[in-house]
């Protein structure tokens, strides 16, 4: 009865241990685990905390949580910093609230909500502090950069625009999908400095910087700033008013600073001896002595004497023409060049020489002596033949191409030598050129820039006397304008101090003025009757060409002119001394009394009364260029003319007249100048001028 009763008692207990496993495997809980990753990257993100109905969880370093308690109809939620919020219901999730499922398992993804970044300076690498990191389309989704360079946005979209700009840099914008990283280098787009003088340091207001499109202005401190400069390297050019423009390569830079050279004079010319402004001048810069002008300016009229020489080189020479005046050279010193230029009044006294005498060494030397011991300064040179058999051909070796194409030149006389032994006893020298006469060499080579006669087509030519021949050429024609002009600027450049144009007129015409334009032909219409204007408009418009390349040698030029002139206007000639007097340093009219045959005022025979001929033609060619910019420097006569109607032995007594005619007129004349065609000058080596002071 004990035994049945204990084994009943075993049954009942294994029944019910039967009954509890049974009971407790239907009532076990279903474990609802997840892994939580990057939406981005598909890393487990750490860390995150997972909300299910009253409980919370944080996810491990495998981005993991799991729990019991949880309810089908809870809803699972996700955080974490830096990352969208996810609201999950666990009712919409697999295999939840499916029967004999032990595990639920969730696997979830955390979309990346910030975005952080780097901001630095392309040029440098340097951070970029305050600049904006703006996401276009999110009013207010924007942060600005501290001074590392560093930022943060929050709740930034899956893709979007971002746009980075910051003053003083060019703005970046990019489209940018799935990153929490954004870095970016930012191009800087100014350009800022200081142009300041290269000579004080001082600082250059109101320079203008230029590259490409856009340009900025100096301050008064000499500070510039240039925006939206661009990204391509280029050049950046800076200017002033009164500065040498610098050009130079632009590359990766934010600051340059800039020193301009002063390239301009500003000056005014003084009358050494009076004090008073000088008002007509050339000024000119060369870089050599025997170079041509860099920089040319002239004044005309100038009542302050007052000019500004702009371009003018680091180095060389500033020269100043002045009619009336020697020539001043002053070297240009940086920062040294002087503001106010005296300049010394000198008055010609010459004597002229053949291109055939100065090809005789001995007889050059002779006339040297005679200016040295006497009061003349000057030595007038014909640098073209003035012999009837080769009349016109240049006495010297020219460079000229058109002297060298057509052999218009031959190595006669050494001018080195000669300009140099001038130079060495203080004579100014004058090359003189024979311009649209007595050149057959030129109008032989080139018959077709000549004058020609329209009844033969033959060059027209003067025939004063048995054998001689003085062919015409074309004063419209600009060929023979440019030769003459280059042979000017070359003896300007070999060192004479003077180019002197004779023979600058239309021919002399003694019939009726109809006939001139029926028996001559020219490069264009000339026509004495209809259109007289056109012959003296040819003339100036030679006289302003040559004018400007001779003093841009550094030369004076002067032009010859008849001694009839001095009363006025002559045609056919077509010499005016009033306009000519504008493109010239001076004039120089032959009033030779011999060639008075008319009369001359009240004077019947003038070449009997020297003193009283030259002393009225003085002061009307001083009437007629009273308002000039050039002076009047007549040629007087020391010669005996055979041929005219009354002849009067000149020897010196009448030379002397004519100079004190002249030189009693100062404000008239300018100098003078003897001639004689066969160059014995009776007058000058038998006393007519002074001994040397």
């Amino acid at each position: 009865m004990g035994l049945s009763v204990r084994r009943i008692a075993r049954f009942w207990l294994f029944c019910c241990l039967i009954a509890g496993v049974l009971v407790s495997c239907t009532t076990q809980p279903v474990i609802l685990t997840g892994v939580v990753t990057d939406a981005y990257t598909g890393q487990p993100v750490v860390g995150a905390t997972v909300t299910i109905g009253e409980q919370t969880l944080t996810t491990d370093d495998q981005g993991r949580f799991q729990t019991e308690r949880w309810r089908p109809e809870d809803t699972l939620s996700l955080k974490a910093p830096a990352y969208e919020p996810l609201e999950m219901p666990l009712v919409d999730q697999p295999r939840v609230g499916k029967s004999g499922v032990l595990t639920v398992t969730i696997t979830t993804a955390l979309r990346p909500n910030v975005l952080s970044g780097t901001i630095t300076d392309m040029y440098t690498g340097q951070p970029v502090g305050g600049a904006e990191v703006r996401i276009a389309g999110n009013d207010g989704m924007s942060a600005v950069t501290d001074e590392s360079g560093r930022y943060t946005l929050t709740n930034v979209p899956e893709a979007f625009t971002v746009t980075v700009s910051a003053p003083q840099y060019a703005p970046v914008t990019e489209q940018v999908a799935r990153v929490t990283v954004f870095d970016m280098r930012l191009r800087p787009n100014t350009l800022s400095g200081i142009v300041t003088n290269s000579y004080t340091g001082e600082a250059v207001a109101g320079a203008k910087v230029t590259l490409g499109a856009i340009s900025a202005t100096t301050d008064d401190t000499g500070r510039y700033l240039l925006r939206d400069v661009p990204a391509e390297s280029g050049e950046i050019t800076v200017t002033a008013d009164g500065f040498a423009s610098v050009t130079q390569p632009f590359t990766r830079t934010t600051t340059l600073d800039v020193a301009l050279r002063p390239d301009t004079l500003f000056g005014q010319l003084i009358d050494a001896t009076t004090g008073k402004p000088v008002p007509n001048a050339a000024i000119i810069a060369t870089e050599t002595l025997t170079s041509t002008a860099v920089a040319f300016v002239r004044i005309n009229d100038s009542v302050e004497g007052r000019f500004r020489l702009p371009n003018l080189p680091e180095r060389g020479f500033v020269q100043v023409l002045a009619p009336g005046y020697a020539k001043r050279v002053i070297p240009i010193e940086p920062g040294k060049m002087p503001d106010r230029i005296e300049l010394e009044p000198f008055y010609v006294r010459g004597i002229y020489i053949t291109a055939a005498v100065a090809s005789v060494p001995s007889l050059v030397d002779k006339f040297l002596d005679l200016i040295d011991r006497t009061e003349l300064n000057t030595l007038v040179i014909d640098i073209k033949s003035d012999l009837r058999d080769d009349l016109g051909v240049v006495y010297y070796d020219s460079q000229v191409p058109l002297a060298r194409e057509l052999g218009l030149s031959t190595p006669r006389v050494d001018f080195a030598s000669i300009l140099a032994k001038a130079k060495e006893r203080g004579i100014y020298t004058i090359a003189r050129v024979q311009l649209f006469s007595h050149d057959n060499a030129l109008s032989d080579a080139r018959p077709e820039w000549s004058i020609r006669l329209r009844s033969t087509g033959e060059v027209y030519a003067d025939y004063p006397g048995p054998g001689i021949r003085y062919a015409y050429l074309d004063p419209t024609n600009q060929n023979v304008w440019d030769y003459n002009i280059a042979l000017a600027v070359e003896a300007a450049q070999m060192g004479f101090d003077e180019i002197n144009f004779d023979y600058i007129r239309f021919p002399d015409w003694f019939g009726p003025y109809s006939e001139f334009s029926e028996k001559l032909l020219f490069s264009e219409p000339i026509d004495p009757v209809t259109n007289p204007g056109r012959m003296y408009d040819v003339i100036l418009e030679f006289m302003q060409r040559a004018h400007s390349a001779v003093n841009a040698a550094g030369a004076f030029m002067s032009i010859d002119v008849f001694g009839r002139v001095v009363n006025g206007p002559s045609l056919t000639i077509a010499q005016d001394m009033t306009r000519m007097g504008e493109f010239t340093d001076y004039i120089c009219p032959m009033p030779y009394p011999s060639l008075w045959w008319g009369g001359l005022e009240n004077i019947a025979v003038p070449v009997k009364f020297p003193y009283e001929t030259i002393k009225i033609a003085v002061r009307n060619g001083g009437r007629q260029m009273m308002a000039s910019y050039a002076k009047q420097r007549p040629w007087l006569q020391d010669h005996t003319d055979p041929w005219v109607p009354v002849v009067v032995e000149y020897g010196p007594v009448e030379v002397r007249a004519q100079i004190d005619a002249t030189e009693e007129q100062p404000e008239a004349a300018s100098g003078w100048i003897l001639y004689d065609s066969a160059n014995i000058y009776k007058g000058a080596f038998n006393g007519a001028v002074r001994p040397a002071p």
